[in-house]
């Protein structure tokens, strides 16, 4: 399937024209404002003509094979119409209609597989069904079957929007603040996938930032393929994932059948490859508005001076960006007396800080001001309190052209952004000032400082320090899975040089007593059973044993134990074990994803698990540098740094074996199902760690 004839087709049919509101009118007022609107074709039955233009009675009967065929149609129709363009030797199609598999009827999945089938058939390339279309505004084409600020003359460009939510791209697209270079609304997506029009858009040189609108993933390869392709070009992609809690992900999978995936797993996905996520539409659109305008010239780290012209302002920006993680830039004192030259003399040169309104309409100071602030060497970024009104505003529009002229005559180098106080509006004219310069117009304050600190975030990654391999499991067909039992899943274990305390399995009590003369002291004995993985609550454990006659003991006790609460399940002997020098806690396991493939978890350990839930979950591969990225992300860092007098624990240790067992799961992809290490006694640095129980379960055949 060829996704340019889609995309940036040259020749476009109509198919269902109308002059009532709805799709057949939108799509067919959107192609004549088109700069191919000389090789549009309007099909219609029953007229025969739109706004004077000729319309055909079939797609057969058109005077050529148009690369396109728009459909405007009833989901019922489209069958027929498709088989006939494909006859044609048309080779893209647009569907809007909905009524296929988002349904979730046995009719409408039943049409959608033979509209794919036809699609095949032909090579199709099908956008839709369930779809609002396509804008292309590099080559000014517009396939969009609703209402869009569309404006042919305007020559900024460089967000792709790719969503699947026709709602959402066109509440996007009816704003007039969003540069694209192309809209995509990607509907059911299950013949030209979402993850198809991801990687074309990465790939365009047209498009400097991609921004997705998310539910869920169909092909998990081409996606991380995509994201790949991004980080390596350090092209931003902002995501907003819908579908995060239950009822997000139930609504989700409603809507476009797709699933929306564990949140945590994407949230590692995203963090693996630089992806910014957003959790709002208007952080989604700052965001992505703001990377497109700053093209390229990212804040190099977070580290800001705040600009106000209020006092009160002032105030409140130093506490959002305390809440929002924007870190605030300390003045040298070098810096305070050049600022001080211009404000005035009852102003305090400091950050942030209040300029007053005294400042108001006099270029050379602001500039001079703008200077100052961009030489002091801690601060990475500037941002100054800019309410852009609805219509012209002689103030701001004296402020937004000394911002502009700062930048342009090189007094500013570093980034520079407007901030308002107050979601409001932005009259074009003085935005495009701004814009023009590379100075983003952002969202209000609070919105603004969270999108400023994932922007910094972003500046700060590196594909380079990630293992950007892929590990995605092949589609199994059989559910059935296999627990080892601890001795054999710590013994597999023992293969990866991951360090386990001596254990032995003891069948009688002859066997009990001639290992336990070869034991270090003191010992625990463990019920041996793959069927058995709650062992303390069958009353399957006993710790602390000193001698063979309370093993012994023990061993009696626990075989009763669990003949009285487990009485079906199969055991075999007795696990003796040394028992390890108590460390600190830290639980590191692996989920296998049936998309994404084995997620590294790593957190608290022991009772502290299900308590405090401190954990983070990473794809698989990792190497050491993620490994410690990783554990500094949890809250409970600091135990493992010396906490309150305790000892440095061996971070480099525990480092190796999250890289092992991240090693051990990408070569277990496919028959992995999950593990779980938990306690791992971390020892101060230099001694090491122990892994002193552990879980593995895997898929059969």
């Amino acid at each position: 399937m060829d996704l340019k004839k889609l995309l940036k087709p040259q020749s476009v049919a109509v198919v269902g024209v109308s002059d009532k509101p709805g799709f057949g009118h939108s799509a067919a007022e959107g192609v004549l404002d088109s700069k191919i609107a000389d090789r549009v074709y309007f099909v219609h039955p029953r007229r025969e003509n739109y706004r004077g233009k000729a319309c055909y009675p079939s797609i057969r009967e058109l005077p050529e094979a148009v690369d396109c065929v728009v459909l405007c149609t009833p989901c019922g129709t489209i069958p027929e119409l498709l088989e006939e363009a494909g006859q044609k030797g048309v080779k893209a199609a647009i569907i809007y209609a909905s009524g296929f598999s988002e349904e979730g009827t046995q009719a409408g999945i039943l049409l959608e597989q033979q509209i794919k089938s036809i699609a095949l058939k032909y090579d199709l390339a099908v956008l839709g069904p369930n779809c609002m279309g396509i804008i292309n505004n590099i080559d000014k084409i517009n396939m969009w079957g609703g209402h869009t600020h569309w404006d042919i003359a305007d020559t900024a460009h460089g967000i792709a929007i790719v969503a699947q939510s026709g709602f959402v791209s066109a509440q996007i697209l009816n704003t007039d603040f969003f540069t694209i270079s192309y809209a995509v609304s990607s509907g059911n997506g299950n013949i030209c996938t979402l993850e198809e029009f991801l990687n074309f858009m990465v790939e365009d040189e047209d498009v400097s930032v991609v921004a997705l609108y998310l539910e869920g993933v169909r092909n998990a390869k081409s996606f991380v393929a995509a994201l790949e392709k991004a980080a390596r070009k350090h092209k931003p992609i902002v995501i907003l994932k819908a579908g995060k809690s239950k009822r997000g992900a139930e609504a989700a999978a409603s809507h476009t059948g797709s699933l929306a995936g564990s949140s945590k797993t994407f949230d590692g996905i995203f963090r693996k490859y630089g992806v910014i996520t957003t959790d709002t539409f208007e952080e989604f659109m700052c965001t992505a508005q703001t990377l497109c305008v700053l093209n390229g010239n990212h804040p190099k780290r977070n580290c800001f001076s705040i600009i106000s012209f209020s006092g009160g302002e002032s105030t409140v920006s130093a506490d959002v960006a305390e809440c929002e993680g924007v870190e605030i830039a300390e003045l040298s004192e070098k810096s305070r007396e050049n600022i001080q030259k211009y404000i005035p003399s009852f102003a305090s040169a400091k950050n942030p800080l209040d300029a007053t309104t005294a400042l108001f309409r006099d270029e050379p100071r602001i500039m001079g001001l703008l200077k100052a602030f961009d030489e002091e060497p801690k601060v990475a970024a500037i941002t100054v309190g800019v309410n852009v009104e609805k219509d012209i505003d002689e103030t701001n529009l004296s402020l937004c052209k000394a911002m502009a002229k700062a930048v342009n005559a090189g007094y500013v180098t570093k980034p520079l952004f407007a901030v308002p106080s107050l979601e409001g509006y932005r009259h074009r004219p003085t935005r495009r000032i701004l814009e023009e310069a590379g100075i983003p117009m952002m969202s209000s304050m609070g919105t603004a400082f969270r999108c400023l600190r994932k922007i910094s975030e972003f500046a700060e990654y590196r594909y380079e320090e990630r293992s950007l391999t892929a590990c995605i499991p092949e589609e199994r067909k059989n559910g059935d899975v296999t627990a080892l039992s601890e001795f054999a899943s710590k013994e597999e274990l023992r293969k990866f040089s991951i360090p386990i305390p001596d254990q032995v399995i003891v069948r009688t009590e002859e066997e009990l007593k001639k290992a336990f003369g070869r034991m270090r002291l003191p010992v625990a004995l463990k019920i041996n059973s793959a069927e058995i993985l709650h062992k303390t609550e069958a009353g399957g454990v006993r710790l602390n044993i000193t001698s063979v006659e309370e093993a012994l003991l023990a061993s009696r006790q626990i075989h009763e134990n669990v003949k009285r609460t487990m009485p079906r399940a199969s055991t075999d002997g007795i696990l003796m074990q040394e028992m390890a020098p108590p460390g600190v806690e830290i639980i590191i396991g692996v989920t296998n994803d049936p998309q994404f493939g084995p997620m590294l978890l790593a957190g608290l350990g022991g009772i502290f698990v299900e308590l405090l839930k401190d954990t983070v979950l990473y794809p698989a591969p990792i190497n050491k540098i993620e490994a410690e990225m990783i554990l500094k992300s949890l809250k409970t860092y600091r135990l493992l740094t010396g906490y309150r007098g305790s000892k440095p624990c061996d971070l480099d240790a525990l480092e190796d074996l999250m890289v092992k067992i991240s090693e051990y799961a990408a070569l277990h992809k496919d028959t992995l199902k999950e593990m779980d290490l938990n306690p791992v006694f971390v020892y101060p640095k230099g001694q090491g760690v122990c892994v002193v129980d552990a879980l593995i379960v895997k898929h059969n055949g």
